[in-house]
């Protein structure tokens, strides 16, 4: 993964595409500037293609939004789908749970997702650094559901900072934001609805707030 925002040229920023994340439970647990492993809410900075390395590929920078270590950026990035049952639908679902997106929106079938449905949005993580020394050879994110991130991180504190990978079992698959104030969140576009990239906006004022 890179550490700084993309220099790249030719990149492609008009990318969407159609899936159906009903059901699917939001994989959970783990991803220097130095980075230390832990949890941190990120501000999704950029999300685009570069055709030139994979023409499949959404690279999705995500910099850190408060803390110590405000502003460091990390890379990470999701393959689009490329059939219905493509596993990594779910990944795209634990995206947009991340993101502030709930169970609500996100079960109702077939959604478009593109840059407008995540950019500028804060999403929660867990970040593991390389380590070689304890076998981590390769830095890490996982981004989590709201509560999920809560619930680990709270864990994470009182055990000294081993971060473990914790099981989302399918009864607390999805979840809504805990009970930080309200924001406005940007709705997936339905299937044919027009510009993929326009998300009309609707306050979930008793579900939602991302500081």
């Amino acid at each position: 993964m890179a550490n700084e925002p993309t220099n790249e040229i030719n990149v492609q920023r008009d990318w969407d595409f159609d899936v159906n994340l009903s059901g699917l439970t939001a994989p959970t647990g783990k991803g220097s500037n130095v980075l230390p492993t832990g949890y941190y809410k990120v501000k999704l900075t950029d999300l685009y293609i570069n055709p030139e390395r994979n023409a499949n590929r959404v690279v999705i920078k995500a910099q850190v939004a408060e803390g110590p270590f405000t502003g460091t950026v990390r890379t990470t990035g999701f393959n689009r789908p490329t059939s219905g049952d493509d596993k990594v639908r779910y990944y795209w679902r634990g995206l947009a749970e991340s993101a502030g997106y709930t169970p609500a929106q996100l079960d109702g079938g077939e959604i478009k997702l593109g840059l407008g449905t995540f950019k500028d949005r804060i999403a929660h993580i867990l970040f593991t650094a390389k380590d070689e020394e304890a076998g981590v050879k390769y830095e890490d994110i996982d981004f989590l559901p709201p509560m999920e991130w809560n619930q680990q991180m709270q864990n994470f504190e009182m055990s000294g900072g081993a971060a473990k990978k914790a099981t989302h079992t399918a009864s607390g698959a999805g979840s809504a934001l805990g009970t930080t104030e309200p924001q406005v969140i940007e709705d997936p576009k339905p299937m044919g609805s027009g510009d993929s990239n326009t998300t009309s906006k609707n306050k979930l004022l008793s579900q939602l707030g991302v500081n």
